[in-house]
């Protein structure tokens, strides 16, 4: 089905149209014939779960990937893009879920980069010329950053609007925002939509790219889902039901709403397996200190800010504490880095997956054995792994957690982020840890990948595990979680369990004084 008429405003014409775009890998067709068209004044909502086609039509339309067959038209002229710098020539800029910019330049450096700095003599950056235009450009977006300043120094929300700032500076004609709000406060993403609002309004065309419905109902005037590597429905987004996207974008009926998790156990039968008391990182985490049993999803709630991370982090030993302890199963263990905690039973999966959970040049096999790699070894005095162990184990862990792949040996780069996420997951079940720490599992993934992700929190908690489970969507936490942790500013500020765990409670405690 071709997105043209849908996204189309009132009497305007499509700025960009793709026909029949098809793109291989190998063992994926990643866009199969996929058709579209995106319109000046209007903000689209790209859907689809994770392994449908979006990253993919996205690298073409910045000219990072090439397709093998179709075309596109800018202005009813077939275009060919050659590389990025192609794509900036023809007004098309990107601000993608991974922020591509460069914390050690400042601000206005980040802006203008590629675009040439203002000289003096022809020779030296006018710094005052520079900073300036910069200003001129956050200035649109009533964005309060100083131009001046390092980017490194900025929140993720201000690092977005510099980078929306870029494509204001290179006169963008299509914007597209790839998972914009991912890890922002309420307050930042009303900012954000407020600028999306306000490019829409002077005829940019915005492509925003999104697993949470909510937005799509709040900042699109169409919708676009894509299957399969195909655009499978296309409409105005006030034609569409919640329930019929969800429907649109798996291929079935939406899942009915699971119950909220409650351990089979009551809490004096089952197992203290964590116990951690007074971890503390001056000024970051302050006195944390609570306990994990056998069954238990125990979520942790707060703002972007509150210490969450940070605290997980400081337990699994990947930064080093001032003072606190650590019990597993009643034994004290010094946790003085991530081997002490695996050696304990404890693992995290990152939220910042891709840099810190996996190794993307490597095989999905090898990302899945990584941690245990010990076990493997050949016989004999040579430190070498077994290979058809390796890949036994991997391919069994594949089947268990449904891992689309074709073959343990596809470099985990090529797969969704969903199944990256479940190749994480892969890699600790295989260490065999009792207390798994899941920092924002569900960010970048697609509704069924998040209600898989849900079930498979729920199978460890049956088996007898802990689970720790951060979410910035506090639904997620009541729908899931038996007892809720809530931070604020490096503390612990509350405890909800059972019954009580509501969102509107949860955001009291947030914000309370």
């Amino acid at each position: 089905m071709s997105a043209v008429a849908a996204t189309s405003a009132p009497g305007a014409r499509p700025f960009l149209v793709a026909r029949g775009l098809v793109k291989r890998y190998p063992g994926v067709l990643a866009l199969d014939h996929a058709d579209g068209a995106i319109t000046p004044g209007v903000v689209l909502g790209l859907l689809g779960k994770n392994g449908a086609g979006k990253s993919t039509l996205i690298k073409v339309l910045a000219g990072a990937t090439a397709p093998d067959e179709g075309e596109l038209l800018i202005d009813d002229e077939p275009v060919v893009l050659h590389g990025p710098h192609d794509a900036t020539k023809f007004g098309l800029a990107f601000v993608h879920q991974e922020l591509a910019d460069v914390p050690n330049l400042t601000v206005a450096e980040n802006i203008e980069l590629g675009l040439g700095y203002p000289k003096v003599g022809g020779m030296l950056v006018n710094r005052r010329a520079l900073r300036s235009k910069a200003q001129e450009v956050l200035s649109q977006l009533d964005a309060r950053i100083d131009a001046a300043a390092p980017l490194a120094s900025l929140s993720i929300a201000q690092r977005r609007l510099v980078m929306i700032a870029r494509g204001l500076a290179v006169n963008a004609r299509m914007l597209v925002l790839d998972e914009p709000t991912a890890s922002l406060t309420d307050e930042e993403i009303s900012h954000l939509h407020a600028v999306v609002r306000v490019l829409r309004d002077r005829g940019v065309a915005v492509v925003y790219v999104t697993h949470r419905l909510n937005e799509v109902f709040e900042i699109t005037d169409s919708v676009a889902v894509m299957r399969d590597g195909r655009v499978v429905f296309a409409g105005p987004t006030g034609s569409v039901t919640r329930e019929q996207l969800i429907e649109h974008i798996t291929g079935a009926a939406a899942a009915s709403t699971r119950e909220p998790w409650r351990p089979p156990q009551p809490e004096a039968e089952r197992e203290e397996l964590l116990r951690v008391e007074d971890m503390t990182l001056p000024e970051v985490v302050e006195h944390a200190s609570f306990s994990v049993r056998a069954g238990d999803i125990l979520g942790i709630a707060g703002l972007v800010g509150a210490g969450r991370t940070e605290l997980v982090r400081l337990i699994f030993g990947a930064d080093p504490h001032s003072s606190g302890r650590v019990f597993v199963r009643g034994v004290e263990r010094r946790i003085r880095g991530p081997r002490d905690a695996m050696a304990a039973g404890i693992v995290l999966l990152p939220e910042d997956r891709r840099n810190q959970g996996t190794i993307t040049k490597f095989s999905v096999r090898k990302n899945i054995t990584l941690a245990t790699l010990r076990s493997f070894r050949l016989r004999g005095p040579l430190p070498f792994p077994h290979r058809g162990r390796e890949t036994g184990a991997a391919r069994d862990l594949v089947e268990r957690l449904d891992i689309k792949v074709a073959d343990t040996e596809h470099p985990i780069r090529y797969l969704s982020g969903g199944n990256q996420q479940k190749v994480v997951l892969a890699k600790w079940l295989n260490v065999g840890a009792d207390v798994l720490i899941f920092d924002e599992p569900t960010q970048g993934i697609d509704v069924g990948a998040k209600d898989e992700f849900y079930g498979l929190m729920r199978d460890l908690a049956a088996e007898g595990k802990g689970v720790v489970f951060i979410s910035s969507e506090f639904s997620e936490l009541v729908q899931n979680c038996n007892r809720v942790l809530v931070m604020r500013e490096g503390h612990l500020v509350g405890e909800l369990s059972g019954e009580e765990v509501s969102e509107s409670a949860l955001l009291e405690k947030c914000y309370a004084a």
